[in-house]
């Protein structure tokens, strides 16, 4: 008799969305349990409500926020990342 392997939880993928899928991650624990997770991008989630559900691009993105990045439904659960600059996080520091 083989040995039972114990089923591990599957990486969680946001249907519909795989063109705004950027790839995958391997968090570190006490989150990772060796799930691999879906990252997606918040901007181009946005841009597809605004497009698809006529939502003002503040709207949407409000929504992805507030539906998708919060929402933890478990280890596989998927990752959001946005477009940010140097600019997003304030002044550089001289590490002189």
């Amino acid at each position: 008799m083989g040995k039972r392997r114990r089923k591990q939880p599957a990486s969680i993928l946001l249907g519909g969305l795989d063109d705004c899928l950027l790839g995958k991650m391997f968090p570190l624990p006490p989150d990772a349990q060796g799930v691999p997770v879906a990252v997606y991008s918040g901007d181009m989630i946005a841009a597809r409500l605004r497009d698809d559900e006529n939502m003002s691009m503040p709207d949407a993105r409000a929504f992805v926020t507030d539906n998708i990045e919060q929402n933890f439904l478990g280890p596989g659960t998927a990752r959001i990342v946005w477009a940010a600059t140097s600019e997003d996080f304030g002044q550089l520091v001289d590490s002189d």
